[in-house]
């Protein structure tokens, strides 16, 4: 999933910019992936299609040294799998079947506390509990869902500060490079619109990695006040070669991705 809160241009004189972080402050994600993939086997042919529905809480207190300690929950899990007649159907609010291996690594990740502290900027200063993941078979993989990498060095990916952006006309654009563990990577933004109160970016995407490239467009609307990332939309195409029931497929997948973020209080 992107971080798109390091994509802001901001002026090096500037110095780092802090951001509208509040000790006391609960916000709620709420994300919804939809996805359809195909692996082909030679003649053998898969179609996964699949939605997901994820709510998380981030909680934000006081740290040390004006520091923040954010407490990460993911409260809710939906998921709807189809594979021909085959179907998979998960409520983290009904009781859970213990014979599938996939509904209870599901199960096991909800309610499961992640806490990482960040400083003013926004930035993962430490991390003390570790983050939830899921150990099952690669067909969740083709759902979208993916888990937020938040580890120390990435940015907290609810807020954002667009006055790095008054000088920008809309239209324009700028690329950020992003070094990750299969080399560099270049992201480019543009300028959408900007009102009173709100703020709409787009960006476009490619990760090449040795197995899967993903290429990635979307669009993302921050609230001028308070800062929040209020809506993200992104589209991923990916194709390449996974594992699927022990077997080599090639891959091809669809993925509409919709964020929400609110304030709870």
């Amino acid at each position: 999933m992107l971080m798109l809160l390091a994509c802001f241009k901001t002026n090096a004189q500037q110095g780092a910019i802090k951001l509208p972080i509040e000790s006391g402050k609960t916000y709620s994600k709420v994300i919804v992936v939809k996805s359809e993939a195909q692996l082909q086997n030679g003649k053998a042919t898969v179609n996964v299609t699949s939605t997901s529905t994820v709510s998380k809480s981030y909680k934000v207190d006081a740290g040390l040294n004006g520091n923040f300690n954010v407490t990460v929950v993911i409260n809710k899990i939906t998921d709807t799998i189809s594979s021909g007649k085959d179907k998979f159907y998960f409520d983290s609010n009904k009781p859970v079947d213990s014979s599938s291996k996939l509904a209870s690594s599901i199960a096991a990740i909800v309610g499961k506390a992640y806490v990482f502290q960040i400083d003013s900027s926004g930035v993962i200063t430490s991390v003390n509990a570790n983050n939830p993941i899921l150990d099952v078979d690669t067909v969740f993989n083709f759902t979208g869902f993916e888990p937020e990498e938040l580890s120390v060095g990435k940015k907290f990916p609810l807020i954002s500060d667009v006055r790095s952006l008054k000088s920008t006309n809309v239209g324009q654009k700028w690329t950020v490079p992003t070094l990750t563990a299969n080399g560099d990577n270049v992201t480019e933004f543009w300028l959408l619109s900007r009102s009173d109160t709100a703020t709409t970016m787009a960006f476009s995407k490619t990760i090449n990695s040795q197995s899967l490239n993903t290429h990635s467009t979307g669009s993302y609307v921050v609230d001028n006040k308070t800062g929040i990332i209020v809506e993200r939309k992104i589209k991923d195409f990916t194709s390449g070669y996974q594992t699927f029931h022990n077997a080599s497929y090639f891959a091809t997948r669809n993925s509409i991705i919709t964020e929400n973020c609110s304030v709870v209080n």
